[in-house]
């Protein structure tokens, strides 16, 4: 399937004229306040899609809205577009009704199944989700949630891992140690081995040697070919000061400053792709604009991990210091103490997503990463159980399409929440909705915007994310969902999570009472919709 063309953009691309719109106000500010003049709602654009070099057509002809995105045309690869060919121009063409054309160019690539029974690993690029297959298998999708795991926890005792898998978690990232390529070898091997056999997929991590290449080769080439590798894991917080006594081993580039130099995970991404061109890259960031482009250009799924609870916002109560914009590390890179301090999480999400909507850029999957650790260091206290599951829930809802928090071992009752998570988006159709349709916003009728809410639907079903973020009773009697679509809901039942003062009323409306956000919560709904 191909995607159909972005929205309009306002920074790039070429000029879209219309009746009444001189060129000397194209630039003036406002200026596509009027971009459709002259177009309906109903008016059809046509869309072509062809081989640049030789013409031959992929896609005919099809038409979609001015202004549209992400509809879906079957097309079948032919001519010159081979296994393990080298990468085929595509040119994208666009036609007004008045016969003013425009394209766009982009390279497709075909992999060839690889030789051994090896996991393959692909992104969904309509809705950002992971789909393996290994052995020839069908695709399987999956929802990624797991923690980053403790070598030293999980070499503690031979039971563990079975411990850890039965927990409900299906990623194994095991945290390398700071000396040397960070692993025993031969002992991951064994861990590979019984974590293959328990259906927990591989997520490899080398922050610590991620730019040596001879370390690089030598780990991509022994762990590529395993059944259940899933992605490969590069640069952690690259942005940052390593801890005191922490050798960075940097040898593909060299740096003048102590964080990672910004080129450094787009090297060894070109370098891991070399060696395996079967599974993706991440990265994680943490600061919250700090060569952003640079750094996320080294993955393709870019991982973000905010951690707004317990923490003063404005003052480092570890260096004695303001934070503010342009000084100081109060461990949450730029989070406002305005807002909510969990409201910093959908803020960084949809910040990121704007920048790589206004840099051009393909929007690359984000992971978070929540803040599943007890009190130490900047943070006074242990995040609680209603906040871990609004930051999981706040995280998806803007976008996250898995879930690694930092960091197992933890405490027994952040353990908790978190298996409770794990049977959520493990089951009652989490994975088929956020993975297989489109996020839309619900508008929120009261609350004061301490409610945030997102629903899925597919065919007559919906899948509602509501969470609270507030610290006082709304002013409104009512608070109620204005869902989207128009359609109406006719059956609806609480997810593991529970509806918690949420009721169907007349058949209409979702609703609660304006108390509800009198404390940080969130929920899970499942509607049935009408017909009409």
């Amino acid at each position: 399937m191909v995607k159909s063309p972005a929205k309009a953009s306002y920074t790039h691309g070429q000029p879209w004229e219309t009746k009444g719109q001189s060129p000397a106000n194209e630039t003036e500010p406002g200026a596509h306040s009027n971009i459709a003049t002259g177009l309906t709602d109903d008016e059809n654009l046509s869309v072509r899609v062809l081989y640049t070099d030789s013409g031959m057509e992929i896609i005919p002809h099809a038409t979609i809205r001015f202004n549209e995105s992400d509809n879906e045309y079957p097309f079948t690869l032919t001519g010159p577009v081979g296994p393990n060919a080298a990468p085929v121009s595509i040119t994208l063409e666009l036609t007004k009704t008045d016969g003013k054309r425009f394209t766009a160019k982009t390279e497709l690539y075909r992999l060839a199944d690889p030789k051994h029974s090896q996991s393959v690993t692909r992104i969904d690029s309509l809705f950002g989700g992971l789909q393996v297959r290994n052995d020839g298998s069908n695709w399987k999708t999956i929802f990624p949630y797991s923690f980053y795991l403790s070598g030293a926890w999980l070499a503690s005792s031979p039971d563990n891992l079975k411990k850890f898998s039965d927990f409900g978690f299906n990623i194994l990232h095991i945290i390398p140690g700071g000396e040397g390529i960070g692993y025993d070898l031969h002992q991951l091997d064994l861990w590979f081995d019984e974590a293959e056999k328990l259906g927990l997929w591989i997520m490899y991590d080398m922050r610590w040697t991620y730019q040596n290449e001879n370390y690089v080769r030598t780990q991509v080439e022994r762990y590529k070919s395993r059944k259940n590798m899933l992605l490969w894991y590069t640069a952690d917080e690259p942005e940052l000061l390593p801890a005191q006594g922490v050798r960075k081993v940097t040898l593909i580039t060299e740096t003048d400053g102590f964080e990672d130099p910004p080129s450094a995970p787009s090297k060894s991404y070109s370098l891991i792709k070399s060696l395996d061109p079967y599974h993706p890259i991440s990265l994680c960031l943490n600061c919250q604009n700090y060569h952003f482009q640079e750094y996320s250009a080294g993955a393709d799924i870019v991982m973000v991990d905010v951690y707004p609870i317990g923490t003063n916002l404005s003052f480092s109560t570890k260096y004695h210091t303001p934070c503010n914009s342009t000084y100081g590390d109060c461990g949450c890179d730029n989070c406002s103490p305005s807002i909510a301090p969990l409201l910093n999480i959908p803020a960084r999400l949809d910040l990121w997503s704007q920048f790589q909507s206004q840099l051009a850029l393909p929007q690359k999957p984000f992971w978070a990463v929540p803040q599943a650790f007890p009190a130490q260091d900047f943070f006074t206290r242990d995040p609680t159980d209603d906040e871990i599951i609004a930051m999981v829930l706040l995280s998806v809802n803007h976008g996250a399409k898995g879930i690694i928090a930092w960091s197992f071992p933890t405490t027994t009752e952040i353990l908790y929440k978190m298996r409770y998570l794990a049977m959520v988006v493990q089951g009652h159709g989490f994975e088929e909705f956020v993975l297989g349709a489109r996020r839309k916003n619900v508008p929120v009728v009261g609350g004061e915007g301490m409610v945030d809410a997102v629903a899925w639907t597919l065919g007559k079903g919906m899948l509602i994310s509501v969470v609270s973020t507030g610290d006082r009773p709304s002013a409104s009697d009512l608070i109620y969902l204005d869902l989207p679509g128009g359609r109406h809901p006719v059956l609806w039942r609480a997810t593991p999570l529970g509806s918690e003062g949420w009721l169907m009323r007349r058949g209409k409306r979702l609703e609660c009472p304006g108390s509800w956000t009198d404390g940080v919560k969130g929920v899970l709904l499942e509607v049935e919709l009408s017909d009409d």
